[in-house]
Formats: structure tokens, sequence, C-alpha cells
């Protein structure tokens, strides 16, 4: 059943429906939430709470042709909400977007592992978060754009730019390698 069947399935109260919206994302979501937060409970709090709500205020959903993007960004702006009470900042404050990268320290870093971590310090939290958007979740530039809240083009110029970066220092396909194998 294609997502957007799903979602219209879960809003007319099919409790099955909701179980499989559960299961398709609950892992991607995990994933995308431990690149804001690193304390991996307040992650699994904050999908919780995203999917209690959805269950709450099915009726008051609206009908959507994209469930993925809607849960993205839902969970995007409750880490958000999350990372403000924590902190106390009444603006808002792009959230880091963390890739760990962990070499055993008995281990000499090769130098395409050199060149990822400089590229990794050379890149924006945004900047990491539209790669990983873009090439680990395969979502369009017009769902990026949505997500991080800009226009589509900026979306477009930001993933260019950030693959210019990249390749400055090593072959994309590389870097790609590292970042998706953390």
């Amino acid at each position: 059943m294609q997502d957007f069947s799903l979602w219209r399935t879960f809003k007319s109260g099919n409790d099955g429906a909701f179980s499989q919206l559960y299961e398709n994302y609950v892992d991607l979501l995990y994933r995308y939430g431990t690149k804001f937060i690193k304390d991996k409970e307040v992650v699994k709090d904050c999908i919780h709470d995203l999917f209690i709500k959805l269950y709450q205020d099915r009726d008051k959903l609206p009908n959507i042709d994209n469930p993925s993007l809607f849960l993205f960004v839902s969970l995007k702006n409750l880490i958000i909400d999350k990372l403000r009470e924590e902190t106390k900042y009444t603006y808002y404050v792009y959230p880091e977007f963390y890739i760990d990268f962990y070499m055993d320290q008995e281990e000499d870093l090769s130098i395409q592992e050199e060149r990822f971590l400089e590229v990794m310090n050379l890149l924006s939290p945004k900047q990491k978060e539209a790669i990983y958007l873009r090439y680990y979740l395969e979502m369009s530039y017009n769902d990026i754009a949505a997500l991080l809240e800009i226009n589509s083009q900026s979306a477009r110029n930001l993933i260019h730019r950030s693959i210019e970066k990249i390749r400055r220092k090593m072959s994309l396909t590389i870097f790609l390698f590292f970042y998706f194998s953390l």
C-alpha cells in the first residue's frame, strides 16, 4: 500500500494502518532524530509523543500525499522544541546535525578517513542534513526544501555547494561511503 493510501486509511480509523505507518517509519525517524540529539532516550520520547499525537488527533489531520515529509517535519519540530526547553532559548536556533565517526584509538586514520573528517568540519549543520536527506533518505529537492524551510532552488544550491566542498577534498562516492557507514 502506498504511504498516502496508508495515511488515509489510518485517518479513517484503521489501527492496522497506524501500526504499519509506525513500522514503516520508526527506524528512519529514530536515525534522523539522533542526528540532532545525542540522548537516544529523548529521541525515542519525541517519536513516541509524535505517534501518540497522531493517533489522538487523526480525525483533525490533513489529507496529505507525502506522509514521510509530514513525519520528518513533525519530529524535527518536536526535537527543536525539546532543545529550546533544555537550553532556554527563546529564539530559533538551527540545531547541530551530528555525524559521529569513531575509530579505534590504536588504529591510524587512513588518508581518506582524514579527508572525510576535514570535509565534515567544513560542512554546516544544514549542509550535513541536506546531504543526509538527499542521499540517504533519497528525498526530492522539494521535500528537502520543505523540511529545511527554504525554497526548492535554495535546497538545490545548498546541496550543490555542499558537494563542491566535498569534491575539493575527496571523491563524493568515498565521502558518501563513510557518511552512511556511520
